[in-house]
């Protein structure tokens, strides 16, 4: 996995986790990325329609569900 992938991921696992819009120091500082690396990662999902740009940073829907079926199906992966 490159590291804009692990980047994205990161990002839509702590947004799931955190069940609620975050700012982007608050993500900056949990990923521990330069805001760079951070806004590059946003904006590949938001692309992707998996988050909504702007203050807060958040999830869509589909991006919830999908994240929370993904987790059920490998609850394994998650425990990693």
């Amino acid at each position: 996995m490159s590291f804009a992938n692990d980047v994205q991921a990161r990002l839509l696992n702590a947004l799931f986790d955190a069940a609620h819009p975050m700012s982007v120091t608050e993500l900056e500082t949990q990923l521990r990325v330069t805001r760079r690396d951070l806004w590059s990662a946003v904006r590949a999902q938001a692309v992707l329609g998996n988050v909504r740009k702007g203050q807060p940073l958040q999830l869509t829907a589909a991006a919830r569900a999908a994240i929370a079926a993904g987790r059920a199906a490998h609850p394994a992966a998650v425990a990693a």
